[in-house]
């Protein structure tokens, strides 16, 4: 039997997933089909196109607009009240007014992403259809859930994938904590430049407003990533399914030798640790494939040499199969990082224009919500002859 992953989450995560499954469930009552859903029963990619940018446009409106109203209770308060209270008193009323406006905001913007990520579901057709060879917790509902909630990726212990050693862990916590503080930190700085620039009192008073504006861009910026991670999550799950179940069917599976199943396993997993991210586009596509190929369990299938040594010593059909995986890997994710970017070189070799050219199309293509022609586009690219 293929080697089972193991996959870890924190418990704050596991009972907002829950939470999440439920209000899915609540929402969805009627309209879920027990039946497989394949690209060929999705909509157009223009539908796609026109519905997906409606529901980011709307999304992202509601979300500024919901930014704004619940910051402007304490600005008013602080600027019509502020002498009307000790110091002590006046603090714990402007404590208590913009903390539970913050918990209304909060809600609000889970029940926005909740529902955004819901209707993009729907666009394709959500199934309750459960594939075997994917653990439970990356059933496609789970998955939009995680992403409307902004929950971290599942961390996955599979094929011995050692994805932290790439990561500088100082780093993910400056970035972690510079992202939870980045309304507070935007709209100090813009107060005291505002206040540098503009001395005079009568004009001070406006500068009060600036947490207004500022905690409605980030909300609408917030709830603008939220819905982008959400369509490109959905529409990769189905490209991965395509591409094991179509492209890289049994008749073809079984043609392929040993050397180009372990070569294929690890122009995915090498890319997944470059990635510095769990990300469930190329965790599923690695499942997917590990379950096809029925591979057990090694060592070192994320090693970038042993990778590259694999390649030299490949026929001119497996490179190309293995560079076109590697190619589709890099950009599931939504993103190139810099990592990703000098391994490609090396990977792609001489023949590196003609695989980038490959690689950024595919991407522009997935966040532009053209699922048709991504699967075309891979299609064409992975036909093993």
């Amino acid at each position: 039997m293929p080697v089972a992953p193991v996959i870890k989450k924190n418990k704050i995560d596991a009972i907002l997933e829950n939470l999440g499954s439920k209000y899915f469930n609540y929402i969805d009552k009627k309209n879920r089909t027990k039946d497989e859903i394949h690209i060929s029963n999705i909509p157009s990619d223009k539908v796609l196109q026109v519905v997906s940018s409606n529901i980011s446009t709307y999304t992202v409106i509601i979300a500024f607009l919901i930014g704004a109203l619940t910051t402007t209770p304490a600005v008013l308060f602080e600027i019509y009240h502020k002498g009307d209270y000790t110091p002590f008193h006046y603090y714990t009323i402007l404590g208590l007014l913009t903390a539970g406006f913050l918990a209304i905001e909060i809600y609000v913007l889970y029940w926005l992403g909740m529902r955004s990520s819901y209707t993009l579901t729907e666009l394709i057709g959500y199934s309750d259809f459960k594939e075997e060879n994917l653990p439970p917790e990356y059933d496609i509902k789970k998955i939009m859930i995680r992403s409307a909630l902004e929950l971290d990726d599942l961390s996955v212990e599979y094929l011995g994938l050692k994805l932290d050693k790439h990561i500088s862990k100082k780093w993910v916590l400056v970035s972690s904590l510079l992202y939870k503080a980045k309304v507070v930190l935007t709209s100090i700085v813009m107060r005291i430049f505002l206040t540098k620039l503009f001395a005079r009192e009568t004009l001070r008073v406006g500068f009060v407003w600036v947490s207004v504006p500022v905690t409605a861009f980030w909300d609408a910026i917030v709830m603008y990533r939220v819905v982008k991670d959400a369509r490109l999550r959905l529409f990769g799950y189905h490209l991965s399914k395509y591409i094991t179940e179509e492209i890289l069917n049994d008749k073809v599976i079984n043609n392929l030798s040993p050397h180009t199943i372990e070569g294929a396993i690890r122009a995915v997993s090498t890319i997944i640790v470059l990635a510095k991210n769990y990300h469930p586009n190329n965790i599923i596509l690695l499942m997917r494939l590990t379950n096809h190929f029925d591979i057990r369990e090694g060592d070192d299938y994320d090693d970038l040499e042993k990778y590259l040594k694999f390649l030299e010593n490949s026929s001119r059909e497996e490179k190309h199969l293995f560079r076109a995986l590697s190619g589709i890997s890099a950009v599931f994710d939504g993103k190139l990082n810099r990592e990703e970017k000098r391994a490609l070189v090396r990977i792609f070799g001489d023949e590196y224009d003609k695989y980038m050219s490959f690689t950024k199309e595919l991407k522009s293509l997935l966040l532009n919500s053209k699922l048709h022609q991504s699967a075309n586009l891979c299609y064409e690219t992975l036909q093993i002859k």
